[in-house]
């Protein structure tokens, strides 16, 4: 019986990079969009990608010096070139007594399909410092 419906996917990572008010290499995460719960069969990473990039949560800890902001911008390499999201900003959100600790959200929206699975999400603040703490992206077939 063939698929009917949307299939959802989350792709997780745990990496954490350190962020400061500019975009850097090392305040990036690197994924494999195929690399994901539940898995695609027959799916192996680094093959080609038809999805849609449905949202974004990113975790983040240890926030100073007077961020308040963090923005994303995903590409299709490691280096950041290839634009594929460009800039976007949210606000984040902190745990419940903490300013330290808290959380971004992103809604994508976005059709893809691309001849590899890789993606890179850079990150920036707008003031200060944190560090990513992890991220969920959710797509969908």
């Amino acid at each position: 019986m063939a698929k009917t419906g949307k299939f959802y996917h989350l792709v997780n990572s745990e990496a954490d990079a350190s962020v400061t008010n500019a975009f850097g290499g090392a305040s990036k995460t690197d994924i494999e969009l195929l690399n994901c719960i539940p898995s695609v069969p027959g799916a192996v990473a680094d093959t080609p990608f038809n999805g849609k990039l449905e949202g974004l949560v990113v975790r983040v800890k240890t926030v100073a010096g007077g961020a308040t902001k963090l923005t994303i911008k995903i590409t299709v390499n490691s280096v950041g070139a290839s634009v594929l999201i460009p800039d976007t900003e949210a606000t984040i959100g902190f745990e419940v007594g903490s300013t330290t600790v808290g959380a971004v959200a992103f809604f994508v929206g976005f059709p893809y399909v691309a001849q590899t699975d890789d993606l890179s999400i850079f990150y920036k603040t707008d003031a200060g410092t944190c560090t990513v703490d992890g991220l969920d992206l959710y797509w969908s077939e």
